[in-house]
């Protein structure tokens, strides 16, 4: 009886640790499933910094932060997790050179974005 007791013990102690990775393995999954979308999202806001990128030499600190936001906001709707984290830096830097203080990161996250939007799927 012991035995059996012992036998079943360790079943469901095998089945509960198969459970919980199981579930770290699916949410790990779902983090890194999207990295190379190019959903409408992500699309979006690639077109935003494109334009950006076009028209940035005439655009006041405040204006280049408003088109950013823009960019920003475009990126959220993506489920590319890349693109959305890219586009929470600048939207950052932009926000801290619209306050007046010095541009940081802004030429490396602004360069990093560029690179996201240049993904091998599109």
């Amino acid at each position: 009886m012991k035995r059996l007791a012992l036998a079943l013990e360790r079943l469901a102690l095998a089945l509960a640790l198969a459970v919980v990775m199981g579930t770290a393995a699916c949410s790990v999954n779902s983090a890194t499933s999207n990295v190379a979308t190019m959903d409408a999202g992500a699309t979006k806001a690639c077109a935003d910094l494109r334009d950006l990128a076009g028209n940035r030499a005439g655009l006041s600190a405040r204006d280049l932060r408003d088109r950013i936001g823009q960019m920003f906001t475009d990126s959220q709707a993506s489920a590319n997790p890349i693109i959305q984290a890219r586009a929470v830096a600048l939207y950052t830097d932009a926000t801290y050179l619209a306050e007046g203080a010095e541009p940081g990161s802004f030429k490396a996250d602004l360069a990093a974005m560029e690179a996201a939007c240049r993904t091998p799927s599109r």
